[in-house]
């Protein structure tokens, strides 16, 4: 496993929301469910600002998937489930979010408070800043700003937020 996922892992140990939950690593083999996890999570934000296309979605996706960058996030109780995923890119002076999914059933429930909050503790033990891109229409802004995050730029589509 990649150090960052056992960093990761680590910082969300005692996490409640976390509990019950694990990280794996992921594989070639998970970039179909991670795509319907991208379409399911994106697609209605995607629409609103430039218009979904399936198959350049699809693509694009195919083209930017390295398992190296992805945790899946794995619901081990009652019953094993992929649930989720995030995606990073290290930097030597920051940590770039490029992804944090959930599938729908698992949403508003803390999970998505708990990975990014665990993302921080590991990145400020390694004196990292963590940046991200949402769009602007995307309600997770929010999130983002009550978790320290702040808008660095504005592109009237996308908000580049760091923390």
């Amino acid at each position: 496993m990649a150090p960052w996922i056992e960093g990761l892992a680590a910082a969300l140990a005692n996490a409640p929301a976390f509990s019950g939950c694990k990280l794996r690593a992921a594989l070639h083999d998970d970039e179909d469910f991670l795509f319907a996890l991208h379409r399911s999570a994106m697609r209605e934000y995607v629409e609103a600002t430039w218009g979904w296309d399936e198959r350049w979605q699809r693509t694009h996706f195919a083209a930017v998937y390295v398992p190296a960058r992805q945790a899946v996030i794995v619901r081990v109780e009652p019953v094993p489930a992929d649930i989720g995923r995030i995606s990073l890119t290290q930097h030597w002076r920051k940590i770039f979010l490029r992804d944090i999914e959930i599938v729908a059933e698992e949403r508003n429930r803390g999970l998505g408070t708990a990975m990014i909050q665990a993302l921080l503790a590991f990145a400020h033990a390694e004196g990292r800043a963590v940046e991200l891109l949402v769009l602007a229409c995307n309600p997770a802004q929010r999130l983002y700003a009550r978790l320290g995050f702040r808008v660095t730029a504005n592109d009237g589509a996308r908000l580049t937020m760091r923390a």
